[in-house]
């Protein structure tokens, strides 16, 4: 039985079509029992067409495909880079009771996004993210478009993602063997919503590499001995710099035959398979550097990172072994347990988790969608108020902000600022320094609560983690907002700073803590700006202490 093949609209891949699969029942041993039958179809229709498998007819005799697990399944059949079956695979693994709903919620969201954008150019956050991998391997500009949509929709309803490298990749992948991307975006909510597929924090990722470094040194010492002896060092956390670009082996500079493969068996097996692979090109770099110290005379430290780094690349890039032979490296890495990997990985987030914290940390620049009218400013256009009103409370994005205080025109009196000011319920104040820097804070809090003795007699400061502050990105032309440090979903919000609103008469503070983020003094003329562990954020504007061109305060309230 042959097939005429067709034409993915998103990729220059040919592929072979097959048979539909029927629905799937939501119980998963009723799932799991479908995809065998269906690899096992898969299988007798590629005996007739001459496509080739890793599964022979005596192992087809031995095993009923119908008991067969779905991972040693995926493990053992080496399908064309280019089948048809990945489309219908890939979602039938990730296919549960939300399916139908993740795919309107992804509609929805789509015609609003049509609406809103009106053919403006955008960019996710993750094209900005250091150390990702933006690699769509070679989609069509048809495809290339909805994969920037996807990622744009996923960024706006999945705003808890703070890090996640892999997703760029995934929805690559995703539609190249897929035209439709609610699809793609049902797979990719099930990959967040389920225990063991993506990470989402800077510190996960920043633990994977010692993680991967640790494995290695337990299950492939040999290698580990060879990249200590390359360094001449013990220390690992040098040896570790040289696996820190493991993400890249995988899905940069791997030929996408190995992608592919990788990702059948992530799909049924999570993040886990993603360190076996990484172990797998460590073990085959052993393999094919086992001799060559000689290179090494005379190199200082961070050169020879750098070579290794190097190697690590051509071994992936020009791998010497197949695809079959590679997930079998992989599989064969005996007794790898997942709480083995999940005990070395929190305890290397633990230790870490200071430092990667402690990096300043901008939040989203994407453009948003609210649910009343933005408010007006003569310092800010619309795209930017939409944004900052994006990032209150949605409580608080039914009414649109009022224009409170003006510095131009209400003068640079603090009685009059505070005349206007004190008993707002919450307030955005916008800033425009002469030199022209334009930056400024969401307060989640009444001013007059400077006016609570009790209160105050215990904090000089008050407010909420609703709070946050930014600077504008010139390039842009958006906000950059840094939210408080205790939302972050890898620290414990009792242990964070929260310094976040202070005044007196004659002064105002917004977001303390090693420095200010905003200091207001002097009758309204001049302020201070600093690093800000409350907010994690960086020194606002260039000059650290500036003069006030203008200064806008606009009211926040709820529809009450």
């Amino acid at each position: 039985m042959g097939f005429d093949p067709v034409r993915n609209p998103y990729s220059d891949e040919e592929y072979v079509e097959i048979p539909k699969i029927e629905t799937l029942r939501e119980r998963i041993e009723a799932k799991r029992q479908k995809i065998a039958e269906l690899l096992s179809k898969f299988i007798a229709l590629s005996d007739d067409s001459g496509l080739e498998t890793d599964i022979d007819d005596s192992y087809q005799a031995k095993y009923q495909f119908n008991n067969l697990s779905v991972k040693k399944l995926i493990r053992r059949t080496d399908w064309p880079v280019c089948h048809e079956i990945r489309a219908n695979l890939w979602k039938e693994l990730c296919n549960t009771k939300d399916w139908s709903s993740s795919k309107r919620l992804y509609s929805d969201e789509a015609i609003e996004y049509d609406r809103i954008n009106q053919g403006k150019k955008q960019s996710p956050q993750i094209l900005a993210d250091e150390g990702g991998v933006l690699n769509n391997f070679d989609l069509k500009e048809v495809g290339s478009v909805k994969l920037i949509r996807l990622l744009l929709i996923i960024e706006r309803l999945r705003p808890e993602i703070v890090y996640a490298p892999t997703i760029y990749p995934l929805c690559s992948l995703l539609l190249h063997f897929n035209d439709d991307d609610s699809d793609c975006f049902a797979c990719i909510n099930y990959l967040l919503n389920t225990k063991g597929f993506i990470m989402t924090a800077p510190v996960q990722w920043a633990a994977s590499s010692h993680t991967i470094l640790a494995l290695v040194k337990k299950h492939k010492a040999a290698a580990y001995v060879l990249l200590k002896r390359r360094l001449d060092t013990t220390d690992d956390s040098v040896l570790v710099k040289c696996i820190e670009d493991w993400l890249l082996w995988l899905f940069q500079y791997l030929p996408l035959p190995y992608v592919c493969r990788i990702i059948d068996c992530y799909f049924a097996e999570g993040h886990k398979f993603l360190i076996r692979s990484a172990i797998s090109i460590v073990y085959i770099w052993s393999k094919v550097h086992k001799r060559g110290m000689e290179d090494f005379k005379g190199k200082s430290l961070q050169e020879k990172i750098d070579a290794i780094k190097k190697e690590f690349q051509d071994v992936a890039t020009n791998i010497s072994v197949s695809t079959s032979t590679f997930i079998a490296t992989a599989v064969k890495i005996r007794n790898l347990q997942s709480v083995t990997i999940a005990k070395l990985q929190t305890q290397f987030e633990d230790e870490l988790r200071e430092e990667v914290t402690s990096r300043p940390r901008p939040i989203k620049k994407v453009r948003r969608t609210i649910f009343c009218e933005a408010f007006k400013s003569c310092l800010v256009d619309n795209d930017t108020a939409v944004e900052l009103m994006s990032y209150m409370p949605e409580r608080l994005q039914l009414v649109t902000p009022t224009l409170a205080y003006q510095l131009s025109q209400d003068g640079t009196s603090f009685y009059n600022f505070w005349s206007k000011v004190d008993k707002l319920d919450q307030t955005i104040i916008i800033i425009k320094s002469t030199s022209g820097a334009i930056f400024g804070a969401y307060c989640s809090s009444t001013w007059s609560e400077r006016h609570d003795r009790k209160e105050r007699t215990r904090s000089k400061y008050w407010g909420t983690g609703e709070s946050y502050v930014f600077r504008m990105n010139k390039e842009m032309e958006l906000p950059e907002i840094y939210t408080w440090v205790g939302n972050a979903p890898d620290v414990s919000s009792s242990e964070c700073p929260q310094y976040f609103m202070s005044a007196t008469d004659k002064s105002f503070v917004i977001g303390s803590g090693g420095c200010d983020a905003i200091r207001i003094d002097e009758e309204l003329t001049h302020g201070m700006t600093g690093p800000s562990t409350t907010f994690n954020s960086p020194q606002l504007c260039e000059e650290g202490a500036f003069d006030i061109y203008e200064l806008e305060v606009f009211h926040v309230t709820s529809s009450d």
